[in-house]
């Protein structure tokens, strides 16, 4: 049976069945992403997503061009390599039990969020728009959704950080 069958059936709209088809892979990307980082090196991986978004930020346009593309697989490799290099950069290790199961998956759906709204500002809304409708799009590359998944992870992280002591 087609997905688009099966929310007619369950009456959803087409925009809706969007928003929903969205949130259910951001919730499975971010349920990998969490058995693949493990629950103690959160917290690294997303200093290394910030830093890896502010050098290629940084880089002069007329190193990466206007290839979007360019700027996608920068950021990737980057995070990618500073993960893997972690012992011996940023490795910030939490002790002990470490955080609960609800830190653990909403830490990691912040974080997944964060990357798909960073590699959405860097291939941009005029590609995007072929494989995703506007009001889907607006979750990720809106002024405030890009704020937003920029500060929550941080906020989270300080919230988690302050009920422990």
């Amino acid at each position: 049976m087609q997905l688009e069958k099966i929310f007619r059936i369950l009456g959803l709209s087409v925009t809706s069945a969007e928003i929903v088809t969205l949130v259910l892979v951001i919730l499975a990307i971010t349920v990998a992403f969490w058995l693949l980082v493990g629950r103690f090196r959160l917290h690294s991986v997303l200093i290394n997503i910030y830093i890896s978004f502010s050098l290629v930020w940084a880089i002069p346009k007329d190193v990466v061009g206007t290839s979007p593309n360019l700027s996608v697989m920068l950021f990737l490799i980057s995070v990618i390599l500073l993960t893997l290099l972690g012992k011996y950069t940023f490795d910030i290790h939490l002790s002990g039990s470490g955080l609960a199961y609800w830190q653990i998956f909403t830490m990691s759906f912040l974080e997944v969020g964060l990357i798909v709204s960073i590699l959405a500002a860097f291939i941009g809304e005029k590609t995007l728009i072929k494989f995703v409708s506007k009001d889907a799009l607006f979750y990720f590359t809106s002024p405030w959704a890009k704020f937003l998944w920029l500060a929550l992870p941080l906020a989270f992280l300080v919230y988690i950080n302050k009920r422990g002591r």
